[in-house]
């Protein structure tokens, strides 16, 4: 219960005033990857642990998943705005995106997100034998990767529908994940 209250409080001071922490790139970002990132994977964890009256205990998977899952969601946080850089402009609204272009966005948001499928391919090549099902860890996290890339190749930073979709690719990338982790 109070991690789904904490989870609430930042829900709220994210969106609520007058904190409204989406106003500002850098705690936006942490706001979203603490909830979305960190929270929602151990946070289930716990829960469920606890809920069962079983000890709580680290699990490598779990671990895993919240690491991977908090990169990620910073990612998702960096490029939310993305979509919306056309609007934010017309109406003068300071976003990290409007400040620092779709194309430098892109570029890091691509980077950090094929850093963190190495790390994830490099946690299933060097982790103890049956820790992880290595066809999940190595070879789905390099198709992942391989598809983080094809589309960024096909970004077209001009172009609004094709930034929404390297957008919405991202949030395909991100769901994709818990299918892999359930392998």
């Amino acid at each position: 219960f109070k991690l789904y209250m904490v989870g609430w409080l930042l829900g709220a001071i994210y969106s609520v005033p007058p904190f409204r922490t989406k106003q500002n790139p850098v705690l936006a970002g942490l706001t979203i990857a603490t909830v979305r990132g960190f929270l929602l994977n151990f946070g289930i964890y716990f829960a469920v642990k606890d809920a069962i009256g079983a000890p709580f205990s680290w699990s490598p998977k779990v671990s895993f998943i919240a690491r991977f899952m908090t990169a990620f969601a910073s990612v998702i946080a960096i490029t939310k705005d993305l979509p919306d850089i056309e609007g934010d402009k017309a109406y003068n609204i300071k976003t990290f995106a409007t400040k620092v272009g779709v194309d430098k966005i892109a570029k890091g948001a691509s980077a950090c997100l094929l850093l963190n499928y190495v790390h994830a391919i490099a946690t299933g090549v060097l982790s103890k034998a049956g820790t992880f099902n290595p066809i999940a860890m190595i070879g789905g996290h390099a198709v992942l990767a391989t598809m983080l890339l094809a589309r960024f190749r096909e970004l077209d930073s001009s172009s609004m529908r094709s930034i929404k979709t390297y957008y919405k690719h991202i949030w395909d990338l991100f769901y994709l994940e818990y299918i892999l982790y359930t392998l």
